[in-house]
């Protein structure tokens, strides 16, 4: 599958394909997934493409309903990506631990990388997101103002 558009963005690859759900605050969100999931599921994982997990609002929202946080905490297992060109590697990583949902957060951080040329992002993003697509686990894909799923949502 070829893509054409004009600006580096997962946006632009996913909204045709994908459920884009609006939202104002990604790092709540994505948080707030983590901790439904890690409630219903046996394993998540979280490729964190902005270094932004904090374990303590996971353990927060796990108190407030009496959960035992360090059980939540341990089915979450953590990848984080640095750099466009890492962020492949680290979805084949995720698969390989057989998690029951993975979530990527913050692709558009690592797009904000200087030291890598617009090509050189367009072609790793075309790569990755040609990879996405054709993964079977539920996914979800949260940034700091949309959040994109392969799975069918109810309005």
């Amino acid at each position: 599958m070829m893509y054409h558009r004009r600006e580096v963005s997962p946006i632009n690859l996913l909204e045709k394909q994908w459920k884009k759900i609006e939202i104002s605050n990604g790092k709540y969100h994505y948080h707030y997934l983590l901790y439904q999931f890690t409630k219903n599921s046996q394993s998540v994982g979280l490729i964190d493409c902005g270094n932004r997990f904090n374990p303590f609002l996971i353990t927060n929202a796990a108190k407030f309903e009496n959960s035992n946080p360090k059980q939540l905490l341990n089915m979450i297992k953590i990848i984080r990506v640095f750099t466009i060109f890492q962020l492949k590697t680290a979805i084949e990583k995720s698969l390989e631990l057989n998690p029951d949902v993975i979530i990527i957060s913050d692709i558009d951080e690592i797009l904000k990388d200087q030291s890598v040329s617009k090509r050189e992002k367009e072609l790793a993003l075309f790569s990755i997101m040609e990879k996405i697509q054709q993964i079977k686990t539920p996914i979800f894909i949260v940034g700091d103002s949309f959040m994109f799923t392969n799975i069918a949502i109810d309005n």
